[in-house]
């Protein structure tokens, strides 16, 4: 698209379940490590077969500065301080440069507000700190930047949403940084009580590590995780000028609702179509797909037949993994950290297994990676996110 600036990614910070920075995560997924376990953050006895992937110790005093109120915050927006602050580390731009950008935005994804907050007494502050966007805000606040908030909730295509339209904000030349991402903490009975009678989660497993079981024949439901992902975009002119080399780019984004009456993830097909046509790039040259894959027995069904629908015979040469099984669904976040691996397996030429996958079935039958990463070339890579609610979108990213 001629006049349109290239957008490249240049910094990255994560706090998952399975890691908190990008070195930790990577290489618990590079291990087929789980970071899913027994839930530590309220009372879950009244529950049967309640596990959670919990950022486990965690403790925003070890990252921030004794002068802040962690207390006063709600845990997602601790998370997204915290992925921020290595986000901006990872790319070599200073707070002072940052300080100086009239405007700079910050377009932050979740799905839902402070619900640890919410769970508690009211006090003075929590009608501030439980709104939507306190991520933003307190980003902007702590660090002193004069900038532009926006704030995406659309279920677990929130953190995704939310980076492709950091994504159009410099594609159209409105700004040559953007701090985007997302960030979310939902491990609360209320929560967990209303998926357990939705029967949304996983109902049988040996061990909590192997609760959630993409594509595999076992898989039994999907696991709620916590975490945040933060990322530092900029135009790639910027990037260059200032002698950053980027991680890679983004190529294009397309979402699509589920169709009425169709089967829940059915518009993963939609959004796969939109993104290659807004990328400009041929399916045979998606070297990987990121895939959605909470574990959830219809879910990963829908989205192994939209992979076909979309790429046919080709869809059973091209590498397809889920991370869910490491890191959990981490509700809003799990699209960025999808993203976030994704640049890294770009990076590294090594992508992930699919932790927990073992057991083949029939209906799923793609190359989902089991056991050993997969050393190979990833010059162009697909991300897919659903959220409930009838949400997906699908990212492009591209080696520069």
């Amino acid at each position: 698209m001629i006049g349109r600036n290239r957008v490249v990614i240049t910094g990255l910070g994560v706090l998952a379940a399975n890691g908190i920075g990008k070195d930790a995560f990577w290489n618990s997924l590079l291990a087929g490590e789980s970071g899913i376990g027994p839930i530590t953050q309220f009372d879950a006895s009244n529950l049967s077969n309640a596990v959670a992937g919990e950022v486990s110790g965690f403790d925003p005093s070890h990252y921030m500065d004794k002068a802040i109120k962690t207390k006063r915050m709600g845990r997602f927006t601790q998370f997204a301080i915290v992925a921020a602050q290595q986000a901006i580390q990872d790319s070599g731009l200073t707070l002072e440069y940052l300080r100086k950008i009239n405007g700079l935005p910050i377009v932050m994804g979740s799905s839902a507000m402070a619900m640890d907050l919410l769970a508690k007494p009211p006090t003075v502050t929590t009608a501030l700190m439980c709104i939507p966007n306190a991520p933003a805000s307190a980003i902007a606040y702590i660090n002193e930047f004069q900038a532009n908030l926006h704030y995406v909730s659309n279920g677990c295509a929130s953190s995704l949403d939310a980076v492709a339209l950091a994504y159009d904000l410099i594609r159209h030349g409105k700004a040559d940084v953007v701090i985007t991402g997302g960030s979310d903490s939902t491990i609360t009975h209320y929560v967990f009580e209303g998926f357990h009678k939705s029967r949304k989660v996983p109902k049988e497993f040996e061990s909590p590590e192997t609760a959630c079981r993409p594509f595999d024949l076992r898989r039994t439901g999907g696991v709620i995780a916590e975490g945040a992902g933060i990322l530092i975009l900029e135009s790639e002119e910027h990037a260059r000028e200032r002698g950053k080399e980027p991680y890679c780019q983004i190529a294009g984004y397309g979402t699509c609702a589920d169709p009425l009456r169709s089967l829940e993830a059915a518009g993963l097909r939609n959004s796969m179509e939109l993104a290659l046509l807004n990328a400009g790039i041929r399916k045979e040259h998606i070297d990987f797909i990121s895939a959605h894959g909470p574990g959830d027995p219809e879910i990963d069904l829908t989205e192994t037949n939209s992979i076909k629908a979309i790429f046919g015979k080709l869809s059973y040469s091209i590498p397809v993994n889920s991370i869910k099984g490491s890191c959990g669904s981490a509700m809003g976040t799990g699209g960025v950290h999808q993203l976030i691996a994704t640049t890294l397996a770009m990076k590294n030429n090594l992508i992930p297994p699919t932790t927990n996958y073992a057991s083949k079935d029939p209906s799923c039958d793609l190359d989902y990676i089991p056991s050993e990463p997969r050393k190979t070339k990833v010059g162009c890579a697909l991300i897919n996110t659903h959220g409930f609610g009838r949400s997906n979108g699908s990212m492009i990213l591209e080696r520069i």
